[in-house]
C-alpha cells in the first residue's frame, strides 16, 4: 500500500487551471507532498504563478495553449468556476478533471443551478427566468415587491447583483435585454452556513462540520467554526451537500453554500465545485486542509479521519481592511496568509487571518 501511494506521486505534476489564490494554495499543499504543479492562467500577475513549477500564461480558449498544459499535467483541476466549458470539455477528452465538468455546468449558470438543486427536491429561494424587462416586473408581483436581480454568469463576490425593495428596479433595462438573468426571492434567514465535501474515487464522502458565515455586500467577510446551530440541523446540512455532490459526480471536493431560516429548515444558496474561501479556517484548525484533501483524492493518497483541534474564525482580507495585516503580525494564534495580489483594491480579496481559540 504504502510504495503505490510513493509510485502515485513520485515526479507527478498536478496542471491547475486559474491561478487566483485558491490555486496557490492548492499547489502549496501539491509542493508539500511532492507533487510539483503546472499553472495555466490568462493573468501574468497571478498570484499562483509565485508557487507553480510550470507556468503557462494564456487565454483559456487557445487550443495550442490547451495542449501544452495537458502535456506537462498528469491530473487535472481547477480552481474558479468561470473556464469556457469548451476548453474544458477538450481537456477532459484527453484527461480526466477533478472535480469533473458536469458541476460546472451547473454552477456557472444561477438559472441551471437552482433548476438541478430544486429537481433534487432540495429546497432553494424562490426563482424566476427573466428574457425581457416585463418578466422583472411580473416576478416581483409574486415575490412581494422584493428580490435579488442577478446576472446568471460571471458573477461573484456581490457582481452582477441588484437588490430591489419595494418594486423598485434599478434603471438596467437595456442590460437585462441584451443579457441573461434571474431573479430570486429574498430569504429571511438567521444563519449562512457552509459545508465543504470530500468525495474519493471509490465513492466515500465525508463532510467538514459546518461554518457560519458573514456576507457584506455579497462578499464574505467572515467564516466562524463551528457553527452555532443544533446537531439535528448539521445532519441535515451534511446529508444534503452529499447528495448534491453524488449528483454532480464530483471526485474531489465541492463547497455548498446554505441558509437555515427561523424554523431550522435549510435552504441551499449556490454550490462551488473546488475548495472555498469559507473553507479555509481547515488550514489551521485541523489536521487536513480542504486543499491537502483535494490534492489526496486526486493522487489517490489515503484521507485521515479529520480531526479538529481549535474553534477558528477566518477573515477576509480586502482592500479597505487591509490595515488588519499589522495588527495581527505578532498575535500568537492569528494565522495570517497573504496571497501576493499586484494592486490593493477596494472589495478585492488579498489574503485572510485565522484566529485560533
Amino acid at each position: 500500500m504504502k510504495n503505490n501511494v510513493i509510485k502515485n506521486i513520485t515526479n507527478k505534476t498536478l496542471g491547475i487551471l486559474g491561478g487566483g489564490q485558491l490555486g496557490k494554495m492548492i499547489a502549496v499543499e501539491a509542493s508539500r507532498l511532492g507533487i510539483k504543479t503546472c499553472i495555466f492562467d490568462p493573468n501574468e500577475n497571478a498570484p499562483a504563478f509565485q508557487n507553480a513549477n510550470i507556468i503557462i500564461n494564456s487565454d483559456y480558449n487557445n487550443k495550442k495553449a490547451l495542449k501544452k498544459f495537458l502535456k506537462h499535467s498528469d491530473k487535472v483541476t481547477y480552481e474558479f468556476e468561470n473556464i469556457p466549458l469548451e476548453s474544458l470539455n477538450f481537456l477532459e477528452k484527453n484527461s480526466q478533471i477533478f472535480p469533473g465538468s458536469k458541476a460546472l455546468k451547473y454552477s456557472q449558470d444561477r438559472l441551471f443551478e437552482k433548476e438541478f438543486i430544486s429537481n433534487l427536491g432540495i429546497t432553494v429561494a424562490p426563482f424566476y427566468q427573466i428574457k425581457k424587462y416585463i418578466d422583472v416586473k411580473d416576478a416581483l408581483e409574486k415575490l412581494k415587491g422584493n428580490a435579488i436581480l442577478k446576472t446568471r454568469k460571471f458573477g461573484y463576490d456581490g457582481k452582477g447583483q441588484h437588490i430591489i425593495k419595494k418594486y423598485r428596479i434599478p434603471n438596467i433595462k437595456d442590460n437585462i435585454e441584451k443579457n441573461k438573468y434571474i431573479i430570486e426571492g429574498i430569504i429571511k434567514f438567521k444563519k449562512e452556513i457552509s459545508v465543504i465535501v470530500i468525495i474519493k474515487k471509490d465513492g466515500f464522502a465525508v463532510c467538514y462540520e459546518p461554518s457560519e458565515n458573514k456576507h457584506v455586500n455579497g462578499i464574505l467577510r467572515e467564516s466562524v467554526f463551528p457553527a452555532k446551530i443544533s446537531k439535528k440541523t448539521k445532519n441535515r446540512a451534511k446529508a444534503i451537500a452529499v447528495k448534491l455532490a453524488r449528483s454532480l459526480n464530483i471526485i474531489g471536493i465541492i463547497a455548498i453554500e446554505m441558509f437555515v431560516n427561523k424554523n431550522d429548515e435549510i435552504i441551499v444558496n449556490e454550490v462551488a465545485p473546488r475548495p472555498h474561501n469559507s473553507g479555509h479556517w481547515t488550514m489551521d484548525a485541523c489536521n487536513i486542509s480542504q486543499f491537502e484533501a483535494l490534492v489526496r483524492v486526486i493522487f489517490d493518497i489515503p484521507i485521515p479521519h479529520i480531526e479538529y483541534y481549535h474553534n477558528c474564525k477566518m477573515i477576509n482580507i480586502l482592500g479597505e481592511n487591509y490595515n488588519v495585516i499589522e495588527k495581527s503580525l505578532n498575535k500568537k494564534y492569528h494565522k495570517l496568509y497573504i496571497y501576493g495580489k499586484d494592486e490593493i483594491k477596494e472589495g478585492r480579496k488579498l489574503g485572510h487571518i485565522n484566529i485560533l481559540s
